[in-house]
């Protein structure tokens, strides 16, 4: 798939949103091959499954609609990141990840009046798959934002050893 060799280094804004929608289109393909190929449907099934799929992807590509167009406006941002930016884009992120859990859960219904419940089950499990890979494309990309001097968190406060003796800081 397409999206996987995309490449996002260097400056993200230089990528265009063209070539993002491209790529998008050809997981798409890939998506409805590898359900194909992987979910068994009966005819009548099939009948019932593939125009409640479009419109649950019609649903998806809308909040993915809006992971382009976070990533694109993180890509023109990341050199002159502003805190109010990065709250805002922070907010966005949480919002679609909050709309995919809704639609999802909206149409789950929907798919279990047509599959039975192991069907239903290996739907989610092949469509959460092709997302993790879709995500880790498109993470391996995209550099974090750029550390922030400890003199300028807000509360200028060290950060502390997580409780039990974990390494690891919060």
């Amino acid at each position: 798939s397409g999206l996987l060799a995309l490449t996002l280094s260097g400056s993200l804004h230089a990528q265009t949103r063209s070539a993002i929608e491209v790529t998008r289109a050809d997981i798409q393909a890939d998506r409805k091959a590898i359900l194909a190929a992987n979910l068994p449907l009966s005819e009548e099934q099939a009948n019932a499954f593939w125009p409640v799929y479009r419109e649950y992807r019609a649903e998806m590509d809308k909040v993915g609609d809006r992971t382009v167009k976070l990533i694109t406006d993180y890509a023109a941002s990341y050199d002159a990141l502003t805190d109010d930016t990065a709250a805002g884009l922070v907010t966005e992120h949480l919002a679609i990840q909050k709309d995919n859990v809704k639609i999802k859960t909206a149409y789950a219904p929907r798919f279990s009046k047509i599959l039975p419940p192991k069907s239903v089950m290996r739907f989610y499990q092949l469509e959460s798959k092709m997302d993790t890979i879709v995500m880790l494309g498109l993470a391996a990309g995209i550099p974090l934002a750029r550390k922030v001097a400890a003199a300028a968190h807000r509360d200028n406060a060290p950060c502390k050893e997580a409780p039990g003796g974990n390494p690891m800081k919060y």
